[in-house]
C-alpha cells in the first residue's frame, strides 16, 4: 500500500518543481522589459540630471514641435513597403488601413520585450482582408525581416567605418547579419523549411495540435514573394534607415550636438543594432549605454547624448505607441464583435462537439432533479444552439419530450439536424417571452445563454409561470469573477484547438455580459423559486444553480 502512495508523492513533488520552475521563467520574462529601464535609470544616475534638464529648457520650442512630425516620411515609406509586400501576397487591405495597422503593431510592441508584441497585428490584418491568419503572420515576418536587414545592412556599413576604434563591433555585427540572412534566404526555399516546420510539426511535442499547424503550413507559405520580389521593399527600408538618421542628425543640433555628418550617421546606425537586443522597451536603456559609449570619443558629454535619445524615442516610438492605443481599442471593438452567421455557427458547432463531458455531466444533473414519479418529463433547452445537450438529454432520458428554444433560426435548423428524434421539437421565441402554457414543463435548462437575456428579471418570472408546482430550473452560467488571465489562457488554448477567431469572440462578449453567482441567485428568489443545489467555486469559470418553482 506504501508503494502506491510513495508514487504519488513522486508525482507531486516533480509537478511542483515544474510549476515552480514555470512561476519562475514568467517572472523572467515578466522582467526582461524592466531591465532596459534599470539600465537607463542607472545610466541617469551617474549624470548630472540638472545638467539634462537645464538642456530640455533650452530647446526651441518651435523646432521642437516640427520634430514630431518626423514620424510622418518614416511611416509613409514604411508602408509603402508594406503594401508591395501585402499586393505580392494578394492580401487586399487599403493605404490608410495599413497605416492603422501599423500603429496597432507600435502600440502592441510596445508593451513587449523588443517589440515582439507587433505580430499582433496580424490578426487585425487577417480580419480585415479576410486572409488566412497565418498567411497574414508570414506577411508581417517577411516584413520585420527586411526592416532588420536594412537596419543590419546600416550597421554593418557603420561597423566597417568605425573598425579603427571598435574592431570586434564590426564581426560582431557582420555575424548577425550573416546568420539573419542565412535564415531568410532558407525562409525563401518553400520546399527545405516546408519538410523542416513538417518534421517537426510530426514529433510527440505537437500531437495535439498537429492538425492545426499542419493546416496552417499551407496557408503561411500560399502566395510568398521570391528573392526577387523582395529587392523593392528591402531597398526602401534601407533608404528609410537613411532618412530616419538624416533627420536624427538635425534634431540633434536642438540638442547642441555638433559631430561630423558621417560619424553621427554610423553611430546611430551601429547603436541600434545594438539596441534590438530584446531587453528593453524598444531598446530604451541599451542604445543610451551604446550611444554614450561611441560619441564618448567625439568628446560629446553624456547628458547630451541621453537628452536626444530620450527627445527621439518619444517621437519615434512613445508618441505613434500612444496614437496606436487609440486605434487598437476602435478595431479591437470591431474585432471582438460577434456576429451570428452559417459559418460562424458552423465553427462554433464544431468546438463544442469537441467537449462532450460537458453536456454529460449537465444531462445527469437534469436528470437526478427528475422525480421517478413522472414517467415522460416535458423539459426545455432554453437557447439550445446547436442541439448537443439536447441530444445528450435524450440520450440519458429517452421518454422526456424536449422542446428547444432559440432566438436563432440558424440555431434551430442546426439543432433539428443534430437531434433527429420523435421527442425533440423546436420553437423560435426569446427568454422573455415563451410560448408555453403556464404550469407546463417539468425542468428548464439553461446552458451559457443567461449572458444573453436582455431583461434576465422578466425571463425568471417567464420561466417561473411555465414550470409545473415543484418543477425546477437549472442553470449553468458563465462567472462573471473569473480571472481575466485565466480567460486569456482559455483563448489561447481555444485557439490551438482551431476554434476560429469567432468562436473566441463569442466568448470574450459572453464574459462581457456574464453575472456573478450571487446575483443569479438574487434573481431567483425575487421570482420564487427556491435553491436546491449550487456548484460553485470561488473565481471558476463556471457555476451551475438548480431551483425549484416554490408554491404560489
Amino acid at each position: 500500500m506504501s508503494l502506491p502512495i510513495f508514487k504519488i508523492s513522486i508525482i507531486k513533488n516533480v509537478d511542483k518543481r515544474k510549476i515552480q520552475l514555470a512561476y519562475a521563467e514568467m517572472k523572467f520574462k515578466k522582467l526582461l522589459p524592466v531591465i532596459g529601464i534599470i539600465i537607463l535609470i542607472f545610466l541617469i544616475t551617474t549624470l548630472d540630471l540638472q545638467k539634462i534638464i537645464d538642456i530640455f529648457s533650452k530647446i526651441n520650442p518651435l523646432y521642437s514641435f516640427l520634430s514630431f512630425f518626423a514620424i510622418i516620411p518614416l511611416l509613409i515609406l514604411a508602408n509603402l513597403e508594406w503594401q508591395i509586400l501585402l499586393k505580392k501576397q494578394k492580401i487586399k487591405v487599403s493605404f490608410w488601413y495599413s497605416i492603422k495597422n501599423f500603429l496597432i503593431g507600435y502600440f502592441y510592441g510596445f508593451i513587449t520585450p523588443g517589440g515582439f508584441g507587433a505580430y499582433t497585428r496580424s490578426i487585425y490584418l487577417s480580419e480585415e482582408s479576410g486572409a488566412p491568419l497565418p498567411k497574414c503572420v508570414s506577411n508581417i515576418i517577411i516584413l520585420n525581416t527586411i526592416e532588420f536587414l536594412g537596419m543590419l545592412l546600416m550597421g554593418a556599413i557603420g561597423a566597417i567605418y568605425l573598425s579603427s576604434i571598435y574592431p570586434y563591433l564590426f564581426y560582431i555585427i557582420i555575424g548577425v547579419t550573416i546568420i539573419v540572412i542565412s535564415l531568410f534566404l532558407f525562409f525563401f526555399k518553400d520546399n527545405r523549411s516546408r519538410i523542416l516546420f513538417t518534421k517537426i510539426v510530426q514529433s510527440r511535442i505537437f500531437t495535439t495540435v498537429k492538425d492545426r499547424i499542419e493546416g496552417s503550413i499551407t496557408s503561411f507559405y500560399e502566395d510568398l514573394p521570391k528573392f526577387k520580389d523582395v529587392l523593392l521593399p528591402f531597398g526602401i527600408s534601407v533608404f528609410g534607415w537613411g532618412v530616419k538618421y538624416v533627420m536624427l542628425f538635425f534634431i540633434a543640433k536642438l540638442f547642441f550636438i555638433e559631430v561630423p555628418f558621417i560619424y553621427f550617421i554610423m553611430i546611430m546606425a551601429v547603436s541600434d543594432v545594438i539596441a534590438s537586443i530584446p531587453i528593453s522597451i524598444y531598446g530604451l536603456g541599451t542604445r543610451e549605454v551604446a550611444l554614450i559609449s561611441m560619441f564618448n570619443i567625439l568628446n560629446v558629454e553624456g547628458e547630451k547624448i541621453v537628452s536626444l535619445s530620450l527627445f527621439w524615442f518619444v517621437i519615434i516610438w512613445l508618441t505613434p505607441s500612444i496614437i496606436g492605443s487609440v486605434v487598437t481599442f476602435f478595431e479591437t471593438k470591431k474585432l471582438d464583435k460577434f456576429v451570428l452567421t452559417e459559418k460562424t455557427i458552423k465553427k462554433f458547432e464544431t468546438y463544442t462537439k469537441k467537449y462532450p463531458e460537458f453536456y454529460r455531466e449537465l444531462a445527469s444533473i437534469i436528470k437526478k432533479n427528475i422525480p421517478k414519479t413522472i414517467d415522460k418529463p416535458v423539459i426545455v433547452d432554453l437557447g439550445v444552439g446547436p442541439g448537443l445537450l439536447s441530444l445528450e438529454v435524450n440520450k440519458q432520458i429517452p421518454n422526456a419530450k424536449i422542446i428547444g428554444i432559440d432566438s436563432s433560426e440558424k440555431m434551430l435548423k442546426i439543432a433539428n439536424k443534430n437531434v433527429k428524434k420523435d421527442g425533440f421539437h423546436t420553437t423560435l421565441a426569446t427568454s422573455e417571452k415563451l410560448p408555453l402554457d403556464n404550469d407546463s414543463v417539468d425542468i428548464i435548462v439553461s446552458r451559457f445563454t443567461l449572458t444573453y437575456w436582455k431583461k434576465p428579471r422578466e425571463s425568471f418570472f417567464e420561466i417561473h409561470r411555465v414550470l409545473k408546482p415543484g418543477g425546477k430550473i437549472v442553470i449553468e452560467a458563465l462567472n462573471r469573477d473569473f480571472s481575466k488571465f485565466r480567460l486569456f489562457l482559455i483563448k489561447i488554448h481555444m485557439f490551438f484547438k482551431s476554434a476560429g477567431l469567432d468562436v473566441i469572440r463569442y466568448h470574450v462578449e459572453a464574459y462581457r455580459t456574464a453575472y456573478k453567482i450571487q446575483h443569479v441567485e438574487s434573481f431567483l428568489k425575487k421570482a420564487g423559486f427556491k435553491i436546491t443545489f449550487k456548484d460553485s467555486k470561488e473565481k471558476d469559470w463556471k457555476y451551475t444553480i438548480v431551483a425549484e418553482k416554490r408554491d404560489s
